[in-house]
Order: C-alpha cells, then sequence, then structure tokens
C-alpha cells in the first residue's frame, strides 16, 4: 500500500527543514480531508493518515519530531470532530 499524499508531503516537508514547513504540512491535511465531508469518513482519514505517518516514522526516523508536530495537528482535529459531535 502506498503512503498518501499528505504522508509524502510530510516527508519532503520534513526532510527540506524549510521555515513554514509544519504549516505546510498542515494545510496538505487540510486540503487531503476537503475530501471527506461526513465527520465518520473524515475520523477515518485521520485514522489513516496516523498509521501512514507511523509507517513514515519507522523508515525516516530522522523526522521523528516533524512527525510529532503533524501528529500533534491531528489530535486537535479529532478534538474538533467531538466538538462538533457533541
Amino acid at each position: 500500500m502506498a503512503l498518501s499524499e499528505p504522508v509524502h508531503a510530510v516527508r519532503r516537508l520534513g526532510s527540506a527543514a524549510q521555515i513554514g514547513a509544519i504549516v505546510m504540512a498542515e494545510q496538505a491535511i487540510d486540503s487531503y480531508l476537503d475530501d471527506y465531508g461526513r465527520p465518520g469518513d473524515r475520523a477515518t482519514a485521520l485514522d489513516i493518515l496516523l498509521r501512514d505517518l507511523a509507517r513514515l516514522r519507522f523508515v525516516e526516523p530522522d523526522l521523528d519530531a516533524f512527525i510529532g508536530e503533524v501528529e500533534r495537528y491531528i489530535d486537535l482535529l479529532y478534538r474538533d470532530l467531538a466538538r462538533q459531535a457533541a
């Protein structure tokens, strides 16, 4: 199974160490989620991203800190979904 497009962006941005890379990674995730309208579908897409990021962390251990920042953003997105559902 191939890594999703936002995970490719995380890999590219984390390796480049450029200013604003985390914001660009967040934007890639937001764009990816735009394809999923229902909250349940969005939650599933976030689960898939987390799984793919875990795979990336295994392959690219030098990106651990950057991936951690991206995972924190995904956690915020999960919290937003939970608030919307309440």
